[in-house]
């Protein structure tokens, strides 16, 4: 019992340091981020049988934020979906990234699986602290995402990919051009 109570100190000191350190504002290209993780994960999809589609929107404001923390965002919602299409036998393991421009002011980033996809009980859970639906996970890696989207004024969410499989999505304001770059 004691180590799952450091583990939870060491967890909730991770999140606060990303809550309290406010993330880099530097003005970034959503499309190069997500292309370089995609990159970065490549050989894992591969190895796991997994084709990864993308659909980039082409004319898309930029964002600001901090480019090392939203790629750790990305990864880990490309890894969860390999691991969760792994898993499965059946059917084809698509893969397939988006991004799209909400309004003027908003992007939209959206990771979707055709893996087993989600238990409605567990949607409104799944980004809690030691939540998690994997053998042997932590239950740390969408709480740390979704507090890193929302240090960055973002938004994160999960739904179920019908007819199966899950969307794990957010939404990033646009690149304000008053904020000053911290390049």
């Amino acid at each position: 019992m004691e180590s799952g109570v450091r583990a939870g100190e060491v967890i909730d000191r991770i999140r606060a340091l990303v809550k309290k350190s406010p993330p880099r504002k530097d003005r970034l290209e959503i499309n190069e981020v997500v292309s370089e993780v995609i990159g970065l994960a490549r050989n894992e999809m591969a190895k796991n049988g997994i084709s990864v589609r993308t659909q980039l929107a082409e004319t898309l404001p930029a964002i600001q934020g901090d480019r090392v923390q939203l790629q750790q965002v990305i990864l880990n919602l490309l890894i969860n979906a390999i691991e969760a299409m792994s898993g499965t036998s059946k059917g084809a393991r698509e893969l397939l990234v988006s991004t799209a421009e909400i309004d003027s002011e908003r992007v939209l980033v959206a990771v979707r699986d055709s893996g087993p996809g989600l238990a409605p009980e567990s949607v409104d859970r799944l980004f809690e602290s030691f939540y998690t639906t994997k053998p042997g996970g932590l239950g740390m890696g969408l709480s740390i995402c979704r507090s890193i989207i929302e240090a960055h004024d973002g938004r994160l969410w999960a739904t179920a990919n019908t007819p199966h499989g899950a969307i794990l999505q957010f939404t990033l304001p646009a690149y304000s051009s008053g904020e000053k770059d911290d390049r």
